[in-house]
């Protein structure tokens, strides 16, 4: 009975990858040479779809084969039919949080029920969802082997993202005389990579929503379905990559809340509340890929302006970026002060150039503040009377991070829930990325460089920033 039912299975989808996988970790084990190891990797394109899964940084299953065994030993008579038919279905499930809590256990265990039937197979199956697959070889020779061997847009793993970063335009002088420049508001949303591609056969567009370092958004149903509706109405045929800022407003609709934005974005199971994606650039898909192409910034201006109509009323979630072409010098100081009598973030400077994913010194940032990326290293705690209660509660007096080699202490910006949140556990902020916002650096009385004003903006989930 066991043989008959594994015979029907050795052949489907979900089997093959199982299979696929054990042989190539035993190969890539059983080779000690680093360039045989990624010779297999390479000649074995059927694994890449999970590999790039497995080793994705911005990719979590939010589940362990630890908890997902104690759920199967607890529910010993669970069935072996799987809604998934395929390895990558279940994962993006898991990654996505399509499926939580008892669900995806659930899941997890029909899945190996119905198709981990021998020990090789259960064992790569665990490997996969703790994403570890023990395979002798590191995570950055497999990302930079995802990221080089396939460079087909319809391949795209999110490793590849090659956005384009600004520079502080400092004491430098733009010369305008020499190249066109154009001004625009920096807003202070959060970044959002629209990957739009184009299906010919169904005559359908997809459209995936990745943060710069390519971590996949969830929450922007709202701007998809403005997307959507301008891709049926002008029948774009073409894979091509929009560039933006998703923000979020106050109540009075003047100012963005970059906290705000930063909280609701990056949610798995609920939509944004009132999103507005403001595009400033519109890139081939080839172009962006690349990293660099032929197509200046005014060329790109103009099919994003053949795109997006802001004079749509219909369209409340998407939003062209105006762009100033500057004259002279005395224009850009009268941006400066629109900027700061606006209360502006600052100003975006972008040179009439091709496309560049990279930092670059055709796009300059000008700002009245700066914020950086740390990691916090400590955190201090002091007593604090509550205004509610008048009870005296531990509370986060400041984190403390390394700035040129130096201390600095970091004491505003935290709501008093996160004051007391991270009192009682900083190991919820310890070790996690942050950016602060400060005026400028200073210099103290020792010599020492540290920060004026500076005051938190944002709490990241990891070591590095992941949005």
């Amino acid at each position: 009975m066991f043989k008959r039912l594994f015979s029907n299975l050795v052949r489907s989808p979900a089997v093959e990858q199982l299979e696929n996988l054990h042989k190539l970790v035993q190969s890539v084990n059983n080779t000690p040479s680093t360039h045989q190891k990624r010779r297999l990797l390479a000649e074995n394109p059927a694994c890449h779809s999970i590999l790039k899964r497995i080793y994705s940084p911005h990719v979590r299953h939010y589940i362990s084969s630890k908890r997902a065994l104690a759920y199967i030993h607890q529910h010993p008579t669970i069935g072996s039919t799987s809604y998934y038919t395929q390895l990558d279905q279940l994962l993006d499930a898991l990654s996505s949080r399509t499926i939580t809590g008892h669900e995806a256990l659930k899941a997890v265990s029909a899945f190996y029920a119905a198709y981990c039937q021998t020990q090789p197979h259960q064992d790569i199956f665990w490997r996969v969802i703790d994403r570890n697959l023990k395979m002798g070889v590191s995570e950055q020779t497999v990302r930079h082997l995802l990221l080089h061997g396939n460079s087909s847009s319809k391949d795209f793993s999110p490793c590849q993202i090659k956005v384009a970063l600004a520079h502080s335009l400092g004491k430098r002088k733009l010369k305008l005389d020499e190249a066109d420049w154009y001004a625009s508001q920096k807003l202070d949303g959060v970044r959002c990579i629209s990957m739009v591609r184009f299906d010919p056969n169904q005559n359908t567009h997809s459209i995936q929503f990745l943060s710069r370092t390519g971590r996949p958004f969830y929450s922007l149903q709202k701007v998809e379905l403005d997307l959507e509706k301008r891709l049926k109405e002008i029948e774009i045929k073409q894979d091509f990559v929009l560039d933006g800022e998703v923000c979020a407003y106050n109540a009075a609709g003047e100012n963005e809340v970059f906290g705000v934005a930063v909280s609701q974005i990056r949610k798995m199971n609920e939509t944004m509340k009132e999103p507005l994606y403001h595009i400033f650039d519109y890139i081939p898909m080839n172009v962006f890929l690349d990293g660099f192409g032929d197509v200046t910034f005014s060329q790109r201006q103009r099919y994003l302006e053949t795109f997006v109509d802001n004079k749509d009323q219909s369209l409340k979630h998407i939003n062209i970026v105006s762009q100033h072409k500057l004259k002279n010098s005395k224009e850009l100081e009268r941006m400066k002060e629109k900027a700061v009598e606006n209360g502006w973030e600052g100003l975006i400077l972008r040179r009439d150039a091709p496309y560049e994913g990279k930092r670059t010194n055709n796009l300059l940032k000008v700002k009245e503040w700066e914020d950086a990326e740390y990691i916090v290293n400590s955190v201090e705690t002091n007593y604090m009377r509550m205004p509610d209660t008048g009870e005296n509660k531990l509370v986060l007096k400041n984190v403390n991070i390394e700035h040129k080699g130096n201390t600095v202490s970091v004491g505003s910006g935290f709501s008093m829930n996160e004051r007391i949140a991270f009192a009682e556990n900083p190991s919820l902020i310890i070790g996690k990325a942050i950016t602060v916002r400060y005026f400028s650096e200073s210099v103290n009385k020792n010599g020492t460089i540290s920060l004026r004003f500076p005051s938190i903006k944002a709490i990241y989930e990891n070591s590095k920033r992941d949005i």
